[in-house]
């Protein structure tokens, strides 16, 4: 794996904001989120994806605001804690953390699956592995090299995309259910490509110091970074519809791989998956350094041991960085992608819930439109969570009433 660590410092020309934030996103979500959006809304899934950009824009607008105040890694836990108290803080911030842990899992499952189908949950183990190492060896793919593997993965959507497009598709397979198109399935669908734009907090609150661009460079950054998901989820999710159509395209566990056997392009089945894999692995390790971050202001707060903030040679955190590879490969080793990938929206839309009405407090007495946009988020999070499958929600239910009780066992502090 190419490496490229950038020096400390924040570009100038913010021409690094881009692949920051949008090689964070361009993952699991893209290669997989089109088929459990089809199967929850049909034909209706733009508009599931309009809904989930609109919180999107609310949630990077609230943290930006935040990182911006707060100054320091994990800004959205330390605004809930300081305008909303210890408890809603711990609720939002665990339900962050294991939606990160489920998000590496399903993004290494995906891995797993594109390189390996007959052993992915193996590979999956130990791509995690691979990145846990990386990371405590003080990896950061910055600079040039995020700029390649960003066009390397655009390269291999690319392909699916011309793929599909140039070769006729087979007759559709009549459906065997009929595909939902109620307002509770939009919007199932938009929680689900929720997922795909997971990344955006790179930008608008890093977690480091050296990731932080001036705020007319983040601003251009992340919009540049949205438009352009957009477009490449929308241009892939019509690629597999026009190849397998809606009813098939909702059944698929892996759409990507599974469209090209049906465009008679199997041959070039190994080199994208190949490629796919490749290109998810920086993503893990972007999802990584955003645990890292809400993480350690966890361990400052010692809601979490002060053993998982040791650091190493290389002034990484290895306990805290193990910890969570760990964590993510026995939930790589167990679930499948899509229902890891649900879970993992669940809990962020909850986190992201919090995040967006601590920074309604916040901006109180600021501009009008953010508080407003805070708000908006606050209600969107909301709605889209309640919309996730009954087994994402109970299981979101469970890490929210034991993350706080554990940290608060930790601490022996509740207010």
């Amino acid at each position: 794996m190419a490496q490229q660590v950038e020096s400390a410092g924040r570009l100038a020309s913010g021409a690094g904001a881009v692949p920051l934030a949008l090689g964070g996103m361009l993952g699991a979500g893209v290669f997989v989120a089109p088929a459990p959006a089809a199967a929850a809304a049909g034909p209706w899934l733009p508009f599931g994806l309009l809904i989930a950009l609109a919180a999107v824009v609310c949630s990077a607008s609230s943290t930006a605001y935040q990182s911006e105040a707060y100054r320091v890694p994990g800004a959205a836990y330390v605004c809930v804690r300081a305008r909303m108290g210890v408890v809603p803080s711990r609720v939002g911030a665990s339900a962050y953390l294991a939606g990160q842990v489920a998000g590496m899992a399903a993004i290494a499952r995906v891995l797993g699956d594109f390189f390996l189908p007959s052993a992915a949950p193996q590979v999956a183990a130990a791509a995690l592995l691979l990145v846990v190492l990386s990371a405590t060896a003080g990896l950061r793919i910055r600079g040039a090299a995020a700029w390649i593997w960003l066009v390397l993965t655009v390269a291999v959507l690319g392909l699916v995309v011309v793929t599909c497009f140039a070769i006729e598709p087979v007759p559709p397979i009549p459906a065997g259910r009929p595909l939902s198109d109620s307002a509770v399935g939009i919007t199932g669908a938009a929680a689900v490509l929720f997922f795909a734009f997971l990344g955006f907090e790179r930008l608008t609150a890093p977690a480091a110091e050296q990731d932080r661009f001036a705020w007319t460079s983040m601003k251009r950054g992340i919009v540049i970074s949205l438009v352009a998901l957009v477009v490449v989820l929308s241009a892939v999710t019509a690629a597999l519809v026009h190849q397998l159509g809606w009813s098939r395209l909702a059944l698929s566990p892996m759409p990507v791989r599974e469209v090209l056997t049906a465009a008679a392009a199997a041959d070039l089945a190994p080199l994208v998956g190949v490629g796919a894999a490749v290109a998810l692995l920086p993503v893990l390790l972007g999802a990584l350094e955003s645990f890292r971050g809400t993480a350690l202001a966890l361990v400052h707060d010692r809601d979490l041991p002060s053993l998982l903030g040791r650091t190493g040679s290389a002034g990484t955190p290895y306990v805290l960085d193990l910890v969570a590879g760990v964590a993510a490969a026995a939930v790589a080793l167990l679930v499948e992608p899509i229902p890891a990938m649900a879970f993992a929206a669940c809990c962020l839309l909850v986190h992201y819930a919090f995040a967006n009405a601590g920074a309604r407090l916040l901006l109180a007495d600021g501009g009008t439109w953010p508080m407003r946009g805070a708000c908006l988020g606050m209600g969107l999070s909301v709605v889209l969570a309640m919309s996730m499958p009954i087994s994402a929600m109970l299981a979101t239910l469970v890490v929210v009433v034991i993350g706080p009780l554990a940290t608060g066992g930790v601490s022996r502090r509740w207010r």
